[in-house]
């Protein structure tokens, strides 16, 4: 508290580089693999079953929940990487516009 360093604002840290504009095209693309997995694990999720019934069949469908959580977990962890993906672009960015 006393040094009066508080609200200083230090220039050439290691927090703008070049190289985050590739990890954030990696992010993008585990994103993109995670929703589809989540596409593909809700649908798992969902089981018909054919009931007989008295006029003829009845088709209901079972959710299964493992399957869906995990599709749901699936989908955030992919929001979370596009939100880390566009601030990692925004600190590549900003590499080229300093003095």
């Amino acid at each position: 508290m006393g040094s009066g360093e508080e609200g200083r604002v230090v220039h050439g840290g290691r927090l703008n580089q070049p190289w985050r504009a590739g990890l954030a095209a990696v992010e993008c693309v585990l994103a993109v693999a995670l929703v589809l997995f989540a596409v593909w694990s809700w649908s798992a999720g969902k089981v018909p079953i054919v009931l007989p019934g008295p006029e003829g069949t009845e088709v209901v469908t079972r959710l299964l929940g493992s399957w869906l959580a995990l599709s749901v977990a699936a989908c955030v962890a992919a929001g979370l990487l596009v939100l880390d993906a566009i601030r990692q672009l925004v600190l590549a960015v900003q590499v080229g516009r300093r003095h």
